[in-house]
């Protein structure tokens, strides 16, 4: 049977067109794919982008540097459903040569970490050294870095070793990066899987992290500003407070301890420099520590250690005159029974002159009531560097102004207060206790036979008395009140105890009277000893007359004398005045 050829040229293309359009279909289908694969890109992408919107707005609200870390940190956490992160950020600390990254915030790690001493420290001091090598300079390229491989083995053996980095158990670092420098570090671990973070997905964090340092960047300037301004507020205090002293061991004391609030540090001291042994001596001290030993050292019961220029970090500022800051625990001599944690050291200068050192050691938290605790993770900056500076050079001109005036009212043999001060000041404050119509009592002291002691000791031996006599004198003054001591001449001696009754007074006369007594001084290998006899007189009860006030106490002195001498006389109430009784006063009532 014969076939039709026009059959089969149909029947031909019919076959080709149905294989075209198989190729057809077969082309749309892998157009539409790729379309498909395009859309879901672009939402991933566009997801990612209202993401990092949204994230970069959340961020630029948050103003609180510990605040925007951990909300950093959440954000990339979630997007990777990683257990751990930690921010490092770049120290701005004073006094290191070298740069360090110190950890600033965590999330999911250990809170603690044993360093290369065997010591378990907090993790916030753990800290990394920026070096040059690899894994530094790859960091410094800002491009997101694989730490661990996919066996989860570091791929930076000595850098993870030199740095103990497993404590941080990161799987991969991104770089903070703010105007080509690197600010800070942000890690992250494993995901909760088990599984890594693949490189298809460091786009997000790095686009974030982009972001992300622009706005630590502002957080750290705005903190950074706060602090200077409250800086500038604290300084102007703290002339406004020192202005008004004259007084050349308050000066000393109120500088100190207005220093260590400012900065608050733990413990703080005073050191001048003895203009003839040329050795700085300790002063002053204040903190937050045992009140007793601080109240010991600054009325001189505590033999502390005097220092040479160059001698010590003190010394070392003094000498190269410029302050010099320690942060490092392991680089500070540990003296004491306190932990040092960071030191501080400012030389106080008068022009080109050396007056002393202000030292200053850890610091503290305050808690919501106000106690302080000891803050083991603070360290001294350039902001507090900055504030003690401005402290020592308004101190410096007010000590040596004072050093001048208190020389004029100081007696050089005691480092009491002389007869001038005293008459300069009694006045005043007998009339300032009559207007609050307040008791005052004043004692008057007298080393008993102190001519004859002369006459068999020596002068020198006299005079060797008369210091340690003064220096008991100023042990017996109460903390926190305003007593007074003077060598008013020779051997006498007085007390001004202002808000005092006389029958108090007495008691605390009559406890510094013994304590002289029960002394034995040890001049040049011979036991001394002396005994003191005492009057006492108070307004209100005696008189609100100055000159009359001082009178009724050294008659009572002079009784003492009399009675036996090494006794305490309160001085005799004086008569009331007699009434006058007028002749009407006098006929008799009808």
């Amino acid at each position: 049977m014969a076939i039709d050829p026009k059959l089969i040229d149909v029947t031909t293309v019919a076959d080709s067109s149905s294989e075209g359009q198989g190729d057809l279909m077969r082309s749309l289908k892998r157009e539409i794919k790729t379309l498909k694969q395009t859309v879901i890109t672009q939402d991933i992408r566009i997801f990612e982008m209202q993401a990092l919107l949204q994230s970069g707005k959340g961020l630029s609200n948050i103003m609180n540097l510990s605040q925007l870390l951990d909300t950093f940190m959440a954000v990339v956490r979630e997007r990777y459903d990683v257990v751990n992160s930690s921010v490092l950020l770049r120290e701005d600390s004073e006094g290191n040569s070298k740069t360090f990254f110190q950890v600033k915030r965590f999330y999911g790690l250990d809170d603690f970490y044993v360093d290369e001493r065997g010591r378990r420290e907090p993790l916030y001091l753990f800290r990394l050294e920026q070096n040059n090598g690899l894994l530094w300079n790859i960091i410094q390229q800002g491009n997101v870095v694989s730490v661990r491989d996919l066996q989860k083995e570091p791929r930076f053996v000595t850098a993870w070793e030199k740095t103990a980095l497993d404590y941080l158990r990161s799987d991969f670092w991104c770089p903070l990066i703010k105007s080509g420098e690197v600010i800070g570090i942000l890690t992250l671990g494993e995901k909760r899987d088990g599984s890594q973070v693949t490189e298809a997905d460091y786009s997000f964090v790095q686009e974030l992290a982009s972001i992300a340092s622009t706005i630590i960047d502002s957080t750290l300037k705005y903190e950074k500003n706060q602090r200077i301004l409250s800086n500038i507020q604290i300084l102007y205090d703290v002339h406004q407070e020192l202005a008004n002293i004259n007084d050349y061991k308050q000066l000393c004391f109120e500088t100190i301890r207005n220093a260590v609030m400012a900065v608050k540090a733990q413990k703080g001291n005073l050191m001048l420099l003895n203009k003839t042994t040329n050795r700085l001596e300790l002063t002053r001290a204040w903190g937050h520590i045992d009140g007793a030993i601080v109240d010991a050292v600054n009325a001189g019961r505590i033999e502390t250690k005097s220092f040479e220029i160059g001698e010590g970090i003190a010394g070392q500022a003094a000498l190269i005159r410029k302050p010099i800051v320690v942060n490092n625990r392991d680089e500070i001599p540990q003296m004491g029974g306190y932990d040092t944690f960071c030191i501080c050291s400012i030389p106080v200068m008068n022009g080109n002159q050396l007056e002393g050192v202000m030292n200053f050691t850890n610091k503290v938290q305050f808690r919501e009531d106000g106690t302080p605790v000891s803050d083991t993770l603070g360290r001294f900056t350039k902001e507090d560097v900055s504030l003690l500076q401005g402290i020592a050079d308004q101190s410096a001109v007010s000590l040596n102004k004072s050093r001048l005036y208190s020389a004029s009212i100081t007696d050089r043999l005691t480092g009491l207060h002389n007869a001038r001060y005293f008459e300069d000041t009694f006045y005043e404050m007998v009339t300032q206790a009559a207007i609050e119509n307040a008791p005052l009592t004043i004692g008057i002291v007298d080393i008993d036979f102190f001519k004859k002691f002369n006459d068999n000791h020596g002068h020198r031996a006299g005079d060797f008395i008369l210091k340690q006599v003064g220096a008991l004198m100023e042990q017996t003054t109460r903390q926190g009140t305003s007593d007074h001591v003077y060598r008013y001449g020779g051997e006498e001696f007085c007390f001004v105890l202002p808000r005092t009754e006389a029958t108090e007074a007495v008691l605390i006369l009559e406890e510094f009277r013994r304590l002289v007594e029960s002394k034995t001084f040890n001049y040049e290998g011979t036991n001394l000893s002396v005994t003191l006899s005492i009057g006492v007189a108070q307004t209100i009860l005696h008189s609100n007359d100055p000159r009359q006030l001082f009178n009724l106490a050294d008659e009572a002195l002079y009784q003492a004398k009399k009675d036996g001498r090494n006794q305490v006389r309160l001085a005799a109430v004086p008569p009331a005045p007699a009434q006058v009784v007028s002749e009407e006063q006098k006929r008799p009532k009808v």
